[in-house]
């Protein structure tokens, strides 16, 4: 794809981020005393979204892109960049008090099919001296140091992120049941999950919500599989031993699909990046510009699709 190319689809999903920050607009209920602002939500939001489309790292380097980026400038109505401790104020401001809305309103756009979700973690390294990060293990790359990224996601046709928790390397995925309360807060009828939330506490709640949960084997977590206490971890193991088990099972496999494009595509994991918030608003605003993609393409009636954005 060429540079041209690259701006006309840029200025399109533009489009997109004003829909989305007039929707937001409407919700807050706006403080009217004092002078007006210099900056609008789209603009801010706009800006934000543009940092992670161009890989730019910091918002000092934000602040001098924008400005040399006429053309971005003249999209957005803005005669220059805000500074960038201003950044860091009104981005901070965004993403304590809207970034829960501007989620709501993307994912209502989208409509995906919710019958299907899936939840998985997926580790993010970060900077040795960081020092707030944790020491975890994980199956492909061992011992590591850094952060861990919790998500619940559609299963179907489309896979779309539905929500998200960051927590440090060392937090163990059956920890995060508020996954499963966020499914059934979505109307999710089936979850997917991989052996790491095979445990009796997840069964017990997904059977208390009436949401069907299931999870791979998890052959540590027993001494025999034909001798498991609890009755809904034995009734998932017959389950996955059907046919329409395997079937059904084989969709879990697409979040691992979604966490590859967003470290290959987005750059996920930031080894340069120190500190718990810093990753958090790094990670955020990687999902929330994958989320305005993905309501990009629906618009211009474009299916789903994993293929990173130059082989598409």
């Amino acid at each position: 794809m060429n540079i041209k190319a690259q701006n006309k689809k840029f200025l399109k999903l533009l489009s997109v981020v004003k829909k989305v920050a007039e929707a937001l607009t409407r919700r807050i209920k706006h403080n009217r005393r004092g002078r007006p602002r210099k900056f609008n939500l789209f603009q801010i939001i706009a800006c934000l979204v543009y940092k992670v489309k161009k890989g730019i790292r910091s918002f000092r380097e934000l602040e001098y892109r924008i400005n040399q980026d006429t053309e971005f400038k003249r999209a957005i109505g803005m005669e220059e960049s805000p500074d960038y401790s201003y950044f860091a104020k009104l981005s901070r401001k965004i993403e304590e008090e809207y970034m829960q809305d501007i989620r709501e309103i993307l994912i209502a756009e989208i409509e995906p099919d919710i019958g299907i979700a899936i939840v998985d973690s997926t580790p993010l390294r970060s900077a040795k001296n960081d020092s707030e990060a944790k020491i975890g293990i994980h199956i492909t790359i061992g011992f590591y140091r850094g952060y861990k990224l919790h998500l619940l996601c559609t299963g179907k046709e489309e896979v779309i992120p539905l929500f998200w928790i960051l927590t440090g390397a060392n937090e163990h995925d059956s920890r995060q049941e508020e996954l499963l309360y966020r499914a059934w807060g979505f109307g999710c009828e089936i979850v997917l999950a991989d052996a790491g939330y095979d445990c009796s506490r997840w069964f017990n709640i997904a059977n208390e919500l009436k949401v069907k949960f299931v999870a791979g084997i998890n052959k540590r977590n027993m001494k025999d599989k034909n001798n498991v206490k609890n009755v809904f971890r034995r009734n998932n193991i017959r389950f996955l031993e059907t046919e329409e088990g395997k079937k059904l099972y084989k969709h879990r496999t697409k979040i691992e699909r979604l966490f590859s494009k967003l470290k290959g595509e987005y750059n996920l994991e930031n080894v340069r990046l120190r500190g718990f918030k810093n990753y958090k608003r790094y990670i955020d605003w990687i999902l929330i510009t994958f989320l305005f993609e993905q309501l990009l393409r629906k618009v211009e009636g474009k299916k789903f699709s994993f293929a990173y954005e130059w082989n598409q």
